[in-house]
């Protein structure tokens, strides 16, 4: 049985990833890309949202000398990357059949919606990943904390395994909250039908590595498709880069989405393998969480 045949498949989502069906709604209304230098202030993984500035000059890769292997030893900032059973990604085969709690997401006009319509910042290869970075206004609540939408990313083939298998694509929406702390709401991709939406994206990424693009007049809308309850796989862990910060919320949708070999390989084309080793899963519970909206209106 191959990986992909173990789960259903959906073709029409791309954003529902850990959100139910999060799904990527790009409007496109203006004129062709314009390429921009990077924001000095953007979240990225290159310049890790909450590395110290020192971290940031230190250049770490997915081989060779600044390989994973090697990243705790490049910078002190990095230190956290050699502990073990703290660090993610990890294998989801252990995850606990009990539910677990509820993570709830509002996009009502309340402290807790999720806007709609928000504007694409910019889209940026910046060596290590394609990364789009997104206005403030989504927002994800959990029983630790409420915490905003600064970026979503990719990885091929997935970092997270699931019975020692790697699936063809994993995708991360990267939440922040005002305390500093962190979540992250994640899915699978597996080939299959085409994604539209998914599409809209490929067709505006940069041209080359280091390369931004500015598209105000893109949009996302967080609120399409967005599934009543997502059952998803929980777990503490950090980020799955360098400075490989813990304590983060995870949070990784069971149900994958569905793309094209097209689709996938233009994704491979441009992240040429970035996921980092599994790491030991230690004495951590994997549960299952509820993400889930408020359907009240």
């Amino acid at each position: 049985m191959t990986i992909s045949s173990r789960f259903p498949r959906r073709s029409n989502l791309i954003g529902a990833i850990a959100i139910g069906s999060f799904a990527l709604a790009c409007a496109d209304s203006g004129p062709g890309n314009r390429p921009t230098g990077a924001p000095a202030s953007e979240p990225s993984l290159a310049e890790p949202i909450g590395a110290s500035a020192s971290a940031r000059p230190v250049e770490w890769g997915y081989s060779g000398e600044d390989g994973p292997t090697r990243w705790a030893s490049l910078s002190p900032a990095y230190a956290a990357c050699a502990n073990e059973g703290t660090q993610s990604p990890i294998d989801l085969s252990a995850a606990s059949e009990r539910d677990g709690d509820a993570v709830r997401l509002d996009y009502r006009p309340t402290a807790l919606r999720i806007a709609h319509h928000e504007h694409v910042t910019d889209i940026v290869d910046n060596g290590h990943t394609l990364q789009v970075t997104v206005e403030e206004g989504s927002r994800l609540t959990t029983r630790r904390d409420v915490y905003e939408l600064k970026q979503f990313h990719f990885h091929t083939p997935s970092e997270h395994t699931i019975d020692g298998g790697h699936l063809p694509m994993e995708m991360h929406f990267v939440h922040q909250s005002e305390n500093g702390t962190f979540a992250v709401a994640a899915g699978f991709f597996v080939e299959g039908e085409p994604n539209p939406n998914l599409q809209r994206l490929i067709d505006h990424l940069p041209a080359a590595r280091g390369e931004t693009v500015h598209r105000p007049d893109v949009t996302i809308d967080p609120a399409v498709h967005l599934a009543s309850e997502a059952p998803s796989y929980a777990y503490l862990g950090s980020f799955t880069t360098p400075p490989c910060t813990e304590s983060v919320e995870w949070f990784l949708m069971q149900s994958p989405l569905t793309a094209s070999r097209e689709q996938l390989e233009a994704f491979e084309a441009k992240l040429d393998r970035n996921n980092r080793p599994i790491q030991p899963t230690g004495s951590r519970a994997i549960g299952v969480a509820a993400l889930a909206r408020d359907l009240a209106r």
